[in-house]
Order: structure tokens, then sequence, then C-alpha cells
């Protein structure tokens, strides 16, 4: 008998929603599975700002895109994410 799939719940907000056309997506993913590895796969599905969450030349999530795991904001790449954890993908709030 095969082990349940683990997976992740993904929130979009702002172009990330526009982007994907949804604003939840549920997305499997193997055990230590980063986030990066998520996030690149999220690129190749959907393109446009999604290939803009991953800051090359820092190794981290861009200054610009805002990512959340159970409510705490990470930037780290290498982050190992966990069967349900909720992740939240949008932009920083500009203040003023």
């Amino acid at each position: 008998m095969k082990p349940p799939r683990s997976q992740v719940h993904i929130k979009l907000f702002a172009m990330f929603k526009e982007t994907a056309g949804q604003k939840e997506i549920i997305h499997p993913i193997k055990p230590d599975t980063a986030l990066r590895t998520l996030l690149e796969s999220l690129a190749v599905k959907y393109g446009g700002d999604f290939n803009e969450t991953i800051d090359h030349e820092t190794g981290q999530v861009d200054v610009n895109t805002l990512v959340m795991l159970n409510g705490r904001t990470i930037r780290n790449l290498g982050t190992k994410l966990k069967d349900n954890d909720l992740l939240v993908i949008t932009v920083p709030a500009a203040g003023g």
C-alpha cells in the first residue's frame, strides 16, 4: 500500500493570483522538498511573475516577493517543507 502523498497549501495574492488564474493551489511535495524546488516548479508551470520569486544573486527569496510559511516571513530557499504547510505568496506591502 502506497503511503499518502504529502502536499502543501499555497495561497496566492496580487499578481501571482492573476498569473496562476487561481487563488489557492494544493501542490504535492516529496519528503525534504526545499522552498527553492517548490518556487522553481511554480515558475515552470505558471511562468510570468513566478520567474521573479528567486534572487539568483543572493540565493534567497527576491525582495519584491513576500513568502510566508505557516504565518512567518521566509527568505531562505533551503527551508524544508512539510506535509500540510501553508504558504502565502504575494508582494510586500508598501508603506509611507
